[in-house]
């Protein structure tokens, strides 16, 4: 990590039909997809890519807009992972030769408990439920993409919650608490 570049955070939930989100360290939510793998053996083809296609496309939209110009290089710095098996292996594999990303295995409880009441946790419709909501307004207050529009895909909602998590870890996101409540303690979404 050099003084004229900007850390990066990718989050994945992991699968087939895979969530993957990307924040930069001032905290903001960059990207967001729903990926789709057919199989393992596609996902260990385009891993690899689908890593250095997102840090090269942030960049290379910065380097076209002149507005962005005196900004920072960006560089992925951090693959946190939600998930295990055999499919892990793919994103492991990728990482071999690129020493400078720090690998980090999140467990679902352990950001849902940061970041969703002991009701929500309640069951996995529930968590998925929140985990939705809870996208939405991280989309909506930290993303560059405007509002996010029709329904929310579950496993790309569970990829931003998490990043968001992770962007609030690392320090990147400082808000108490971090995600915004009403007073009966349901999630604030954007209108």
């Amino acid at each position: 990590f050099f003084f004229n570049e900007e850390e990066l955070l990718l989050a994945i939930d992991l699968g087939l039909r895979c969530g993957a989100s990307l924040y930069d360290s001032s905290g903001k939510l960059l990207r967001y997809e729903q990926l789709h793998f057919t199989d393992s053996e596609e996902l260990n083809e385009r891993v690899p890519l689908l890593i250095d296609s997102w840090e090269s496309d942030i960049n290379s939209k910065m380097e076209s807009d002149p507005s962005t110009a005196n900004e920072k290089r960006r560089v992925l710095s951090y693959l946190a992972i939600e998930g295990g098996g055999d499919l892990l292996n793919a994103w492991e594999s990728s990482l071999a030769d690129k020493k400078d990303i720090q690998l980090v295995y999140v467990r679902p409880e352990e950001w849902r408990a940061n970041l969703l009441t002991q009701k929500e946790r309640k069951s996995g419709r529930l968590s998925k439920e929140a985990a939705r909501l809870i996208a939405r307004q991280v989309v909506s207050d930290f993303g560059s993409m405007g509002d996010h529009k029709g329904k929310f895909k579950t496993d790309a909602a569970e990829s931003v919650a998490m990043g968001f998590y992770m962007a609030s870890h690392l320090g990147w996101i400082v808000r108490t608490p971090l995600v915004k409540r009403y007073s009966n303690g349901n999630i604030i979404v954007p209108k």
